[in-house]
């Protein structure tokens, strides 16, 4: 008989209800934001699977960055007792910095945040035996008022969003914090096709996939968009093939042959960029890493005030 597993207490500020909602409006507007490519059992498996593609060298990079720097960051940052995954995902980056200060410092809090509840569970399975204490917060990342309820939590291992979203987590940051930026680098030779393979087309087409669609319904297509400023994007977007009948919840929708539905981009950056945009939200950054290959980037950075 299988041993019970442990409960885990998770605080709702995003009920399924709004989420299926904000679906249904997302949908009627052709674009899809970023968070709903996390949110139905399809997309939920395509990105677990995503995240240990050989194929998907960004997670390859990320996962390997952290794992080189948590030593040093677990010196850098010794009276950390918190740590508060924002988007969090299954909870691959938060575990390498909890075993770090597991070993060379101190076990640390545990704090998952993320707008998918099944994503919420497996972090907080990743983490329950090296953090001192787990919980979980389902939330909006988007609304400020559902991110001030992480106000005072601790150690922050922050998304990134390039513009707005280093300002608005310092807000809600107190001096003694600090807060893990990761971005990659973008190259024209190779930054799209590390996005446009068989994986990663799975985990891109899941919100399709919850509402019935496969890719003979239609087309799901890359693009690489060089932007200005420093700042890129790999675009995509789903073409239908044929007229299609959807249904959401007890909404049904019509999609005509050869309309598009627009999808959230993976934005890239210039190194320069990358690190101005923490410094322009208010931050100093205090530690600078890179991959090997110079196409991954990770910045640790304190408030400024």
């Amino acid at each position: 008989m299988a041993s019970p597993k442990t409960p885990f207490s998770v605080q709702v500020l995003l009920r399924e209800d709004e989420i299926a909602a904000g679906f249904a409006a997302a949908f009627a507007r052709r674009f899809l934001d970023e968070k709903f490519f996390y949110w139905l059992p399809a997309s939920v498996s395509a990105w677990v699977d995503l995240m240990s593609a050989p194929e998907y060298r960004n997670a390859n990079r990320a996962l390997r960055l952290l794992a080189a720097s948590a030593p040093e960051l677990a010196g850098l940052w010794p009276e950390a007792d918190t740590l508060c995954g924002l988007g969090c995902g299954e909870g691959s980056k938060d575990k390498i910095l909890l075993q770090i200060f597991q070993q060379v410092a101190k076990p640390l809090v545990y704090v998952a945040v993320d707008f998918s509840q099944a994503l919420l569970e497996l972090a907080l399975a990743t983490g329950d035996g090296s953090a001192s204490s787990v919980r979980g917060i389902k939330l909006d990342i988007t609304s400020d008022d559902h991110l001030q309820a992480l106000s005072g939590l601790g150690n922050t291992l922050g998304a990134f969003d390039p513009i707005q979203f280093p300002e608005r987590l310092r807000r809600i940051m107190r001096p003694t914090d600090r807060a893990l930026f990761d971005g990659e680098v973008f190259d024209r030779e190779s930054t799209l096709s590390g996005y446009d393979n068989p994986t990663n087309r799975r985990f891109a087409f899941g919100p399709l996939a919850g509402l019935g669609l496969t890719e003979h319904d239609g087309e799901l297509k890359f693009e690489l968009r060089p932007g200005r400023h420093g700042i890129h994007e790999v675009a995509k977007y789903f073409v239908a093939g044929r007229d299609l009948e959807l249904r959401i919840g007890a909404t049904v929708m019509h999609l005509e042959k050869d309309e598009k539905v627009l999808m959230s981009s993976s934005i890239k950056y210039d190194e320069p960029v990358f690190f101005s945009l923490i410094e322009r939200g208010g931050f100093e950054v205090e530690f600078r890493k890179k991959t090997e290959d110079g196409k991954f980037l990770l910045a640790g950075a304190t408030p400024r005030y």
